[in-house]
């Protein structure tokens, strides 16, 4: 028999956890951008149907095959799934790789993703997680850790915080200092134990995120003493060894695509049943939605700016994130992309220009809670240039 594979045999993985807007995306690029001579491969989740956020890193990638996206669906629920083919699918490269990321959407749940190291007995005898990283951005990380949730809900943006084990307090340039005395009490008073950075615009030496075995499982369960039984009451290690859930090609898992509930059916081969408990809620999106736009053609700077002013400050609460790839008249071949959080907007020229070749479609997604998809489709549509 085989030795059983060490944690110095395995792939390291650093999961990027936080909420909508936090700098999780730029915490990537700036990995990708460090002169640290590592292979990484990026496996990118977006709650919506339209994708940008492989557009932002792939400015950064070395080869766009080394990035995996994930679209439509949160990772921890209807799409984790696509987690365990993406990492199986990255395993069978014929290159090596010495790091991966996996960014979550900023709705994710961080324990379901990392359950998925411990269910599927391939992935646990190849991969091992690093580090949780939660990036927490100062300004709005009070207002989501206290939303109310329904009955039987968890807060996502508590369970980042909770989870992680490095805990990246970024955007500190804009609150005042009594402002992040208080937030640093928020987020210790959720995790005391976790070592908190403090950042602005997720710049962070890589020597603290990369390669710091700073992942516990001893602590993982003190946060949630059932992280390793699945949603069903079973136990991990039974699951795995007996090849619980197995799908037809034995990658432990069944995806259906077409739910919108934060949970997965697995079916399950176990010799002796274990005791069910009551199934687990994981997280409740109830009214949380995207709107992704797709508009070929160039868009008027003025409008634009005014359209999204407009709606963002009328929705600052419900609108969590706005982001897009935008093409302006008179700007050449310059590439601009948008980013939004509530109700602060920044967007400049992208250090990636339109291609020859590539067609002139603007991607702009918005995500939040009970949003008015004809408003904002027909809004931003009417920024489009006039011949």
């Amino acid at each position: 028999m085989a030795d059983e594979p060490t944690d110095a045999d395995k792939l390291p993985v650093t999961i990027v956890t936080g909420f909508l807007g936090a700098g999780k995306t730029t915490l990537v690029n700036h990995i990708l951008k460090g002169d640290h001579g590592k292979l990484i491969a990026v496996i990118e989740n977006e709650f919506g149907a339209v994708s940008i956020d492989d557009a932002l890193v792939g400015e950064n990638i070395k080869e766009q095959e080394n990035i995996i996206t994930m679209d439509n669906g949160c990772v921890c629920c209807t799409v984790r799934g696509d987690l365990v083919l993406a990492l199986l699918t990255l395993k069978d490269k014929t290159k090596k790789f010495d790091h991966i990321i996996i960014e979550t959407t900023g709705l994710a749940d961080p324990a379901p993703v990392a359950f998925t190291f411990f269910i599927n007995p391939e992935i646990a005898d190849h991969y091992r997680i690093d580090s949780i990283l939660c990036l927490a951005d100062a300004k709005h990380i009070g207002l989501h850790l206290e939303e109310e949730k329904p009955e039987g809900a968890v807060n996502e943006a508590v369970q980042q915080v909770a989870f992680a084990d490095r805990i990246l307090l970024n955007k500190i340039d804009l609150v005042s200092e009594s402002e992040l005395a208080a937030v640093m009490e928020q987020v210790r008073s959720i995790n005391g134990v976790a070592e908190v950075i403090k950042t602005t615009n997720s710049v962070v030496d890589l020597n603290k995120v990369l390669g710091v075995s700073s992942f516990s499982i001893e602590k993982t369960l003190e946060v949630d003493p059932d992280f390793l039984e699945d949603e069903e009451g079973h136990a991990a290690a039974t699951a795995a060894h007996d090849g619980a859930g197995a799908d037809d090609h034995g990658h432990g898992h069944s995806h259906d695509g077409g739910k919108t509930e934060c949970h997965e059916d697995h079916g399950h081969g176990h010799g002796e049943p274990a005791a069910k408990k009551p199934r687990k809620k994981r997280h409740d999106l109830t009214g949380v939605s995207s709107v992704g736009i797709l508009a070929e053609g160039e868009l008027d700077f003025n409008q634009v700016n005014t359209f999204m002013m407009t709606v963002l400050q009328e929705n600052a609460k419900s609108i969590y994130r706005s982001k897009g790839v935008l093409c302006f008249k008179d700007q050449g071949n310059t590439k601009f992309v948008f980013q939004g959080v509530h109700e602060h907007i920044n967007f400049g020229p992208s250090s990636v220009e339109w291609g020859a070749d590539e067609p002139r479609v603007n991607r702009m997604v918005f995500i939040g809670r009970n949003l008015n998809r004809k408003e904002l489709e027909e809004g931003f549509r009417a920024c489009l240039a006039k011949d």
